[in-house]
């Protein structure tokens, strides 16, 4: 490697803004709304706190402040996990450059991410692993910093960084711990003999603390819902459906480009002083194995720092055979294979043309037990809110002047809460809904009982239980919608047996 890095190519720049005006384009045209996660981190950011059931508070701060400036548009909104993931482009490119790129290998590592399904799917919509997919990288490049420049007091805005990660998402914790175990196992262990690595892992601690706090005084709930969502939630996956999920996840496309990326970091004598990135890397992918998870984006913030990698092994390959046919070869494959999978990754086409697009090619990765559509579930849980939120308004309707003005409604899950909170009182619905589901079920006790329940997706055996009186009065159905929303029934219950408020602590579902 190069003490003095290559000149940043344009080509690279050009790539990481082109893919977030694409993804933010994307929202602005096509045919979908919001997206199930976003409905729910929309409500978050109504209510800010230090922590919640199933995320850290970093990315719902991020969008409380998007909200504060331009309210609930959607482009808006989604507008940071555009640019994250076109700043994770960068970023790979970035590292190409830092492990002596030129640019070619800095143009490829910035292709490779914009082809790939998971800054595809990721960087369309709000959520906090947009965030992550560039949060690993950035580390990594800081990482290379450290490890071959030797200073050592770099650990110190690292472990910040890792912070930030954490309060992020929890999951960051897989690679803070892999990069640990891998510097174990390089030269440059001996930095742990100074203060400034523990002095990082005290910056990141301190940073966390806030959470850590809020969990202890709710009672740990996200270890619950980690454990629950590894048990009843995910897929059993066997290793050959894991790796093959990594390879679509990453893109079919660029196999050849993060395989020469880890072989490069392993065994090549220029990336000696980075090794421990590989090491790392191959700790996740067991560590993907041994659970079986059918989640592929667990890890899906380690691929752009093995295609700035992979970019490298690649150029120099090309310049030691002088096979220079071999650059625009892979290129093509890699934009080719982007294009493969765009229609099932972005928000453009309709769901009739991704559900034939889907039959044609036979790939519709499932990500979670029980649950099915014609089109991959980041397309499938962006349809049907408006009409799921209409069917709701028209039962509300339907009461009594009395029975409206003490209803309460009740979603089984986060995304038609945040349905209904978000698109109801446009309809006249009330402004907030019960939940038993992940932080709306801390939200919503002490406000669950009354004598008349507009139910949408309850279980009839559960409101038989509670009233005197249950009636189906409508059913919602969404044809490509996943298919625990198609067919949910709308009920209203009257005449209380018992305040719900006696079972609400029983029935939580953090999942």
């Amino acid at each position: 490697m190069s003490r003095a890095d290559p000149p940043l190519a344009v080509a690279a720049v050009a790539l990481a803004a082109g893919f977030s005006l694409l993804l933010i384009l994307a929202s602005v045209f096509g045919p979908y709304g919001w997206f199930i996660d976003e409905l729910y981190y929309i409500a978050c950011a109504k209510r800010l706190a230090w922590g919640y059931v199933d995320h850290p508070p970093l990315s719902i701060a991020v969008l409380a402040l998007t909200r504060a400036v331009a309210g609930d548009t959607m482009w808006a909104l989604r507008l940071p996990a555009a640019m994250a993931a076109g700043a994770t482009a960068l970023v790979a490119a970035l590292l190409a450059r830092r492990l002596g790129g030129g640019g070619f290998a800095q143009s490829l590592a910035a292709l490779c991410v914009c082809a790939s399904p998971a800054a595809m799917v990721l960087g369309s919509f709000f959520s906090m692993n947009a965030f992550e997919l560039l949060l690993w990288p950035v580390a990594a490049l800081v990482l290379a910093q450290i490890l071959e420049s030797n200073r050592v007091r770099w650990w110190l805005p690292w472990g910040l960084l890792m912070g930030l990660g954490l309060l992020n998402k929890h999951t960051s914790v897989l690679f803070l711990a892999a990069v640990g175990v891998g510097l174990l196992l390089v030269p440059a262990r001996r930095h742990l003999l100074t203060p400034w690595p523990w002095l990082g892992a005290v910056a990141a601690l301190a940073m966390i603390a806030p959470n850590l706090a809020w969990q202890q005084a709710n009672g740990w709930p996200s270890v619950e819902f980690y454990r629950n969502a590894q048990r009843f939630k995910n897929i059993p996956t066997p290793p050959l459906k894991v790796l093959a999920d990594q390879a679509l996840f990453a893109g079919p496309g660029s196999l050849p480009v993060w395989l020469a990326g880890l072989v490069f970091l392993l065994h090549d004598r220029a990336a000696l002083p980075v090794r421990l990135l590989g090491y790392a890397f191959l700790m996740l992918l067991g560590l993907m194995l041994v659970s079986g998870s059918s989640r592929p984006d667990r890890i899906g913030a380690f691929y752009p720092i093995l295609f700035g990698a992979g970019a490298v092994a690649i150029a120099r390959a090309s310049e030691r055979t002088g096979r220079g046919w071999s650059r625009p070869a892979v290129m093509t494959l890699v934009a080719a294979s982007g294009l493969f999978v765009a229609p099932i990754t972005l928000p453009l086409l309709p769901p009739e043309r991704v559900a034939a697009y889907v039959r044609a090619t036979g790939i519709l990765p499932r990500l979670e037990r029980g649950k099915s559509s014609p089109i991959p579930q980041w397309l499938a849980d962006r349809t049907g809110w408006p009409e799921f939120v209409a069917d709701v308004a028209v039962v509300v309707s339907s009461l009594t002047a009395e029975d409206r003005t003490r209803a309460i409604v009740y979603a089984p899950s986060y995304g038609p809460a945040g349905a209904l909170e978000l698109l109801g009182p446009a309809r006249g619905l009330p402004p907030t809904t019960i939940c038993n589901h992940n932080t709306y079920h801390l939200w919503s006790a002490g406000r669950t009982d009354s004598d008349v329940l507009v139910a949408a997706g309850a279980r009839e055996d559960d409101l038989r239980m509670l009233f005197r009186d249950v009636r189906v009065v409508r059913v919602h159905h969404c044809e490509y919608c996943m298919s625990w929303r198609d067919g949910m029934p709308i009920f209203v219950a009257r005449g209380a047996l018992a305040p719900l408020s006696g079972f609400w602590p029983q029935i939580r579902h953090f999942e």
